[in-house]
């Protein structure tokens, strides 16, 4: 049921996860806000790639996915929504799989867009057989799970700062698509005790961060600010999703788009502000 029409943009939206999850009904990667949106008119696609897919097999099952929403609904462009890695794959697509002109606006919420040194660090200390022994099983499990083309050894190799320096200088944004990013960021390894050991280790390397994600790294195009919690939780990566479906509530500013009292506000109100700009 549909309570308002404030959320019904003139292009659906069309979200993007990032790594480690898939797109399920019963327990959605983003939490109570897709319904949310379309309670208050929009329409929201998935999607629908791979867990553990390195960038370019990833972008190209999103494409694969937004090609298929194009011609099932005869609508020429989406409003991408992505998390994480979902929006290096994203740029990646626009760049090299020919769908720029069917994106409208794309959003990335803490993508890491600048890599982490943090795995740099980690994959010059351990080097990369201990990674690809965890590979062996993590494609394994996912490729049980659902997965067609898991990678968990590139996918990882492709977080290093040093990849995603060289990765930035040859995937070249189109001038015609409205960019916009956003971060999240934990106040202290408590926020979140699911996070807290990553936070601690990242925070050395990589400063500010949201368990996973630096705050630098997460800037890209028009950066428009930090999510960040109002309490002493903070907001760690899953709750930028609403991973843990707690909604937690939001230190409101500028950047942010107005009335974001809680995390699911502030998507309401993103995609508010994508209806009121013609998208």
């Amino acid at each position: 049921m549909i309570d308002s029409d404030d959320c019904t943009t003139k292009y659906p939206i069309f979200l993007v996860h990032g790594t480690g999850f898939r797109d399920r009904k019963i327990f959605n990667y983003w939490g109570a806000i897709p319904k949310l949106l379309k309670k208050h008119g929009a329409t929201v696609f998935y999607s629908r790639h791979d867990a553990w897919a390195n960038i370019e097999v990833a972008a190209s099952q999103i494409t694969e996915s937004l090609r298929k929403v194009l011609a099932e609904t005869g609508i020429e462009k989406v409003n991408v929504i992505a998390h994480s890695k979902g929006g290096v794959d994203v740029r990646y697509a626009i760049a090299k799989l020919e769908i720029a002109e069917n994106i409208a606006s794309f959003t990335m919420i803490s993508s890491p867009n600048h890599g982490s040194k943090t795995v740099d660090y980690l994959f010059s200390f351990f080097g990369n057989g201990i990674f690809k022994f965890c590979a062996f099983f993590v494609n394994l499990w996912f490729k049980i799970l659902g997965d067609k083309e898991p990678d968990f050894f590139k996918a990882t190799y492709q977080f290093r700062s040093s990849y995603m320096e060289e990765f930035n200088s040859e995937i070249i944004d189109n001038p015609s698509i409205s960019i916009q990013s956003f971060a999240g960021k934990m106040k202290n390894p408590f926020s979140d005790l699911f996070m807290g050991f990553l936070n601690f280790i990242t925070d050395f390397a990589d400063g500010e961060n949201d368990g996973l994600v630096s705050v630098e790294s997460a800037k890209w195009g028009n950066y428009r600010g930090t999510i960040e919690g109002k309490s002493f939780i903070g907001i760690s990566h899953p709750q930028e999703v609403d991973g843990y479906r707690t909604n937690p509530k939001l230190m409101e500013h500028e950047g942010l788009p107005s009335g974001s009292k809680t995390i699911r506000d502030f998507y309401i109100n993103l995609v508010k502000e994508l209806k009121e700009k013609g998208f």
